[in-house]
């Protein structure tokens, strides 16, 4: 492939790789508890629809080192990918898929703007899952000595070595690679062609968060430029009034008890559980701020439930003065994400959380999403 070519392949990949960004994980929201879980979320139920047989995405393991920088340690554990070679051809480019925060999906072996980009450009496709998620399991469990291993600097030297020797496994001596991700796995993307230029030739980063902001303020400001836009300033000015009107309610024991019942609430309010309280208010802004981040991302091949909830569809509900005041068209949108979460009721208890979060067992609902605030933490 010639250097021209390759440089019309990435730019043109860069214009049609929207649809990446879908495939990262991202949480519901951003503080407070992830109701059910992180990998509950309505956004995320991702499974192959029983109606689709893909015989390309069948599951393989890799030898993994478990520490790449400790040459005494000759630890390995089985990491998960996919492969599809269908529309490959000999000189053809690799494109590799990089995992994140969550669960790696056989189906985008066969879905998704790369694969057609793979049929376009007779590329070889793989798919590798991140370590400490799914079912690539580097340790027995996710205790916090075992946790050190969870890094993005480790989880880079696992695509280096990946890659170095699937060429050796399958005669990729001089094929160009191109690697993929969106969100988290497209920062390691970024990263990837950075630190290893010589195994990589280009790299797709999709909504690539590389510099890490504390206290980032600009994300709920561009929610709420999101809302103004797609359902008019009156959206969020309803969203604010109904935001004062449960502070309001807050104060005394009938309207905590008003607020839930209206809310679906799991708990008791009390008061001076400051970090409850915290907790309640990011759970329900967090009904919005998911759905901006994803809407109408068009992934309903995913067999994903939610993905018909767009920001339309919940202004169209703040805006609508037949539901009530503000305050009942808030409860609605959160009755309407609980329904589609398939959730009884909204969890929004701290202590709950923390407890969730220090489940070190591999069949605990933190071992999918929780640990993705030990690779945030380890990279600091």
């Amino acid at each position: 492939m010639t250097s021209q070519t390759l440089t019309a392949l990435i730019l043109f990949l860069l214009v049609s790789v929207g649809n990446l960004l879908c495939y990262a994980y991202i949480p519901k929201i951003i503080s407070g508890r992830p109701t059910g879980g992180f990998l509950k979320g309505f956004l995320f139920h991702r499974h192959l629809p029983q109606n689709i047989q893909d015989p390309v995405s069948n599951e393989l393991w890799f030898n993994q080192k478990l520490d790449h920088f400790a040459p005494s340690d000759t630890r390995t554990w089985k990491q998960r990918y996919f492969i599809n070679k269908s529309y490959f051809k000999p000189g053809g480019p690799i494109f590799l898929m990089i995992g994140g925060e969550g669960t790696v999906d056989p189906i985008w072996m066969s879905k998704g703007d790369w694969v057609e980009n793979a049929r376009k450009y007779n590329a070889f496709c793989i798919q590798v899952e991140h370590r400490f998620y799914g079912k690539s399991h580097p340790t027995e469990d996710m205790s916090t000595e075992n946790l050190k291993y969870l890094s993005s600097m480790q989880a880079l030297a696992d695509l280096a070595y990946f890659r170095q020797n699937i060429s050796a496994q399958f005669g990729f001596t001089k094929n160009k690679w191109i690697s993929f991700g969106g969100s988290y796995p497209g920062a390691l993307s970024a990263w990837f062609r950075l630190k290893y230029p010589q195994l990589v030739d280009g790299a797709v980063a999709s909504s690539a968060p590389v510099n890490a902001v504390l206290n980032f303020e600009d994300y709920l400001r561009v929610v709420t430029e999101s809302l103004a836009t797609f359902g008019g300033p009156e959206c969020n000015t309803a969203i604010s009034q109904a935001t004062e009107a449960i502070e309001q309610l807050l104060k005394t024991p009938a309207g905590r008890d008003l607020l839930k019942t209206n809310f679906n609430l799991c708990q008791e309010i009390d008061i001076t559980n400051t970090l409850d309280i915290s907790n309640l208010f990011s759970s329900l802004s967090g009904n919005f701020e998911g759905v901006v981040q994803y809407n109408r991302d068009n992934r309903k091949f995913e067999s994903a439930k939610g993905t018909n909830i767009t920001i339309t569809t919940l202004c169209n509900i703040m805006t609508n003065k037949n539901y009530g005041p503000p305050i009942d068209r808030y409860a609605r949108v959160n009755q309407l994400m609980l329904k589609t979460q398939e959730e009884e009721c909204l969890d929004f208890s701290y202590k709950e959380m923390i407890k969730d979060l220090r489940e070190t067992s591999w069949n605990s609902s933190a071992a999918e999403g929780g640990t993705y605030f030990c690779i945030l933490v380890s990279d600091s």
